[in-house]
């Protein structure tokens, strides 16, 4: 491939020239600083085991890159884990930090071109939000899933090592030496959840819109082939360059009803909603809840991948079916073939030789697991702007539930409560005041519903939040909750007792008091106070948009 020159830059001449000494600096010859300039965002590090492996990823990029005649230029912004039991108000605001960090770097370096390597949950959308806002040629390489180890013949999910193992260990179901195995076993490393949670729903997210090559979502993060894909990617973007095809000509309207349509069709983590809002916006393309509703309404449930589903098959099984191609072939009737790709051709095109190997876990459009997608909206008095459900994660039995209210301020209270057997059959358990700017930060409520399944209670208890679940959670948990309770609405209301019911298929969500009795209480209302003065949190809660609109930082004065 011939070195593809930079266009003319409009520096000034002794601008032009520092910048050309200081790239020298940096180690690039002349013929370097004369290409196309392609800044690679890197998440690689050290404190998250999905990302380790992500400088064997870039290197294949900047391969990639330089074959294309292009000059890439890697920095980093490090990938968090959300497992990693730390101060967890910070990783959904960690998405806009990433994206901010990556638009500073970008500008700051006159890049041409970008090619973004994220893994794991708020990473990816933080990735795509500075893909949209910068809008230059661009291509994304999300970082594959985690592969698993095994123990006397079972595979070894890392998300269970806690609630199922631990538990067990301490119950006295299984020894400490046993434990001890399959702990030391239980994290492989290098990819993210290997489950249908919100790394991998993003990751499947960023094919449908066209960002990533056909079939990088369910290739391992320690396959060769990422690394291939890694390789054409970086090649690929000096291509768009070329064509001058844009991020804004790919993530078009008819894009984002693609993505929409296949994360109801694989049961994907509510945190995908949130975050294409949040991509979206950067677009200036607005997505109301309703459309998520409608499109569910039309879109089937199809793929049986855990958490979703049956719970049998895992992403594993998603390669060995095709993966996302393979979906997305079935569900061609339904999808806008004519949207561009960062293959330079559209959906269609790329889905004219894919050739879906028999399998159990995708379902015909016209024999589905269910006959609308994954996920809903639900609306009521407790939720007048909104609240989110994962239905195809939820018992047959609670689709519809009526109970009374038990009340927490924070999961580790409920999670005690649970494990001490103080929350009966049939509650409904709210945790509220933990929304993007009431916590701040809308952390994840993960722990108490793995706890939950762990006493095999999923059909007798409900959990409703105005904060964010896992992509990896199962059960009757609605989330979401707008407007929040820190803002005074109306689940900042509930008593200790009061009855909510939960209606999935009249799509309601309701606390059985008067109107009366809602003033009454509103009246008495007052917010609660904030702790936080300073820091990066204290910026967000005072910026954050509701979860209704992605929840973004909000930058409009």
């Amino acid at each position: 491939m011939a070195t593809v020159k930079k266009n003319d830059c409009d520096l000034p001449d002794y601008a032009l020239v520092e910048r050309q000494t200081m790239m020298s600096g940096a180690g690039y010859a002349d013929e370097g600083v004369d290409r196309i300039q392609i800044g690679i965002v890197s998440s690689w590090g050290e404190i998250n085991p999905a990302a380790v492996n992500i400088d064997k990823v870039v290197d294949a990029v900047k391969a990639g890159v330089w074959a294309g005649g292009g000059a890439p230029r890697v920095f980093v912004i490090s990938s968090i884990c959300t497992s990693m039991c730390g101060d967890e108000n910070y990783h959904l605001p960690h998405r806009d930090l990433v994206a901010g960090y990556i638009e500073t770097v970008s500008k700051t370096n006159l890049f041409d071109g970008l090619v973004f390597v994220p893994v794991c949950d708020d990473v990816i959308p933080g990735h795509l939000m500075a893909a949209a806002r910068l809008d230059l040629p661009a291509t994304v390489v999300t970082g594959g899933y985690m592969q698993l180890n095994r123990h006397k013949r079972k595979e070894i999910d890392p998300l269970e090592v806690a609630p199922k193992y631990y538990r067990q260990y301490k119950e006295g179901g299984i020894s400490k030496a046993e434990y001890s195995r399959i702990k030391d076993k239980g994290c492989m490393g290098i990819g993210a959840c290997p489950v249908m949670g919100t790394a991998n729903t993003m990751a499947a997210m960023t094919e449908a819109l066209g960002m990533s090559l056909p079939g990088n979502t369910a290739t391992p993060g320690a396959d060769s082939r990422l690394l291939r894909i890694a390789f054409e990617a970086g090649r690929r973007v000096v291509q768009l360059h070329q064509k001058r095809i844009r991020p804004s000509t790919i993530m078009s309207r008819k894009a984002f009803e693609n993505a929409i349509r296949l994360l109801m069709a694989t049961g994907g983590s509510t945190n995908g909603v949130l975050h294409l809002q949040a991509i979206a916006a950067e677009l200036g393309i607005d997505i109301p809840l309703e459309t998520f509703n409608e499109l569910s309404k039309k879109t089937p449930f199809i793929v049986d991948v855990a958490p979703s589903g049956s719970g049998k098959f895992l992403m594993a099984d998603l390669d060995e079916a095709g993966g996302i191609p393979a979906v997305m072939k079935e569900m061609a009737p339904l999808l806008h073939c004519d949207a561009m790709t960062v293959t330079g051709q559209t959906v269609g095109d790329n889905l004219r030789t894919v050739e879906p190997e028999p399998n159990e876990m995708i379902y015909p459009l016209d024999r589905p697991m269910a006959k609308e997608g994954g996920l809903l909206f639900l609306r009521g008095n407790l939720a007048p702007e909104g609240a989110l459900i994962k239905k195809s994660a939820v018992p047959e039995s609670m689709i519809m539930h009526r109970g009374p209210a038990r009340i927490f301020q924070n999961e580790d209270d409920a999670s005690k409560a649970l494990i001490n057997n103080e929350i009966v059959s049939g509650s409904v358990v709210v945790v509220r005041n933990v929304g993007p700017q009431g916590d701040p930060g809308m952390r994840l409520l993960y722990r108490f519903l793995w706890i939950v399944a762990a006493k095999g209670m999923q059909e007798e208890i409900a959990l409703i939040t105005d904060g964010r679940f896992s992509g990896t959670n199962k059960g009757c948990a609605v989330a979401h909750i707008c407007p929040e309770a820190s803002v005074g609405g109306p689940l900042a209301l509930v008593e200790e007792g009061d009855i909510i019911e939960i209606d999935i298929p009249n799509e309601k969500i309701n606390l059985k008091i008067s109107e009366e009795e809602f003033a009454k209480r509103a009246k008495n209302w007052s917010p609660p106070r904030r702790s936080l003065q300073n820091g990066y949190l204290s910026v967000y809660a005072r910026n954050a948009k509701s979860a209704s609109q992605g929840a973004a930082l909000n930058y409009k004065p």
